[in-house]
């Protein structure tokens, strides 16, 4: 017991991130109170009582049951947790998957199991590989070379880490590197095939490999796990409505979109779009909007939209319409 005991409170004194220090404080607390149990029971009873103590309860025997029947999501997730303190992501995260396989859909069991499913499967062990993650994100978006470098080396000290697998399957996508991110996203769906990230990344590398079927069948369902995401598959939406002519469901698309993003330039870049192609008079001043947009994207509202691996990617072909337009007046 006081050996487990110091195990936990050492990775809880050595861990750099804060969840995962939470999470040990949690589990130390949880064993520290078995073990006063018997510090009480042999001081003040003796050794009988300490051998009660060690025993538990006496109950009434029962048929036999598995093991799996007994176990309550709480009894899962508190498993995943002792696996995800020994640093072993991929335990953990497989008795979760196998959990919420069994419950019900919206039950609190299925959110509860799949909350502490993401929680398990992002967070950073040691503080080596969170600094070389965190030096990844402030090389983008001017160094995306040195950035991916600095994910990856996060990856390898973290092998499986689901935030540095989605930040790398992004890069790929941003660069129109679309197999490699989608070995990346592919690794990540193994973990948390249940992350509204990943299911948009998995969308997003579709969408780079030009899978129409497969987007087809997915964009426009009503999903749940799309929770959360949804102002970065409009441009998705978008790009295939057009590509099918499909103008009408494409105006209603956009007028949804643009009624709470106002200031996001991919809904400027759409309108200007959505009016070519419907081969009416170029709407010069969506253009120009996004355009102007993003120029004067801050670092900061750039990181708002960092799961858009399309923004403001036409920004230079717009640019260069604009002037054209502007010789031709």
């Amino acid at each position: 017991m006081a050996k487990s005991l110091k195990n936990l409170q050492s990775l809880r004194s050595h861990s750099a991130n804060s969840r995962f220090v939470s999470l040990a404080n949690k589990l130390t607390n949880s064993t520290a109170m078995g073990a006063l149990t018997c510090f009480v029971a042999v001081c003040f009873c003796g050794a009988p009582a300490r051998a009660a103590a060690q025993a538990g309860p006496v109950t009434p025997s029962k048929k036999p049951t598995s093991q799996t029947q007994l176990e309550t999501y709480k009894d899962l997730i508190a498993k995943a947790q002792n696996l995800t303190l020994q640093r072993d992501r991929l335990q953990a995260s497989q008795i979760l998957l196998r959990a919420i396989a069994r419950e019900p859909k919206n039950s609190v069991g299925y959110k509860e199991l799949t909350k502490a499913l993401q929680e398990l499967t992002t967070v950073f062990y040691t503080e080596r590989a969170q600094s070389a993650f965190i030096a990844g994100e402030a090389n983008l978006p001017l160094k995306p070379k040195e950035a991916l470098e600095s994910f990856q080396e996060s990856l390898r000290l973290e092998d499986g880490n689901v935030t540095v697998l989605k930040a790398i399957a992004r890069q790929h996508l941003i660069q129109g590197e679309c197999e490699k991110a989608d070995g990346f996203v592919k690794s990540a769906e193994n973990l948390d095939p249940y992350s509204a990230e990943v299911y948009l990344l998995r969308l997003q590398a579709w969408d780079c490999a030009k899978a129409t079927s497969f987007l087809e069948e997915k964009l426009f369902t009503s999903d749940a796990q799309l929770i959360g995401v949804e102002p970065y598959v409009r441009g998705l939406q978008m790009r295939e409505l057009i590509r099918k002519s499909e103008f009408k469901k494409a105006k209603t698309t956009l007028e949804k979109w643009a009624a709470g993003s106002k200031d996001y330039p991919e809904v400027s870049y759409w309108t200007f779009e959505l009016s070519k192609a419907q081969g009416s008079a170029p709407d010069k001043a969506a253009a120009a909007r996004y355009v102007q947009l993003c120029q004067n994207l801050t670092p900061r509202k750039r990181k708002s939209y960092n799961l858009d691996v399309d923004l403001c990617k036409a920004r230079e072909t717009v640019e260069a319409y604009l002037k054209e337009a502007s010789d031709e007046d």
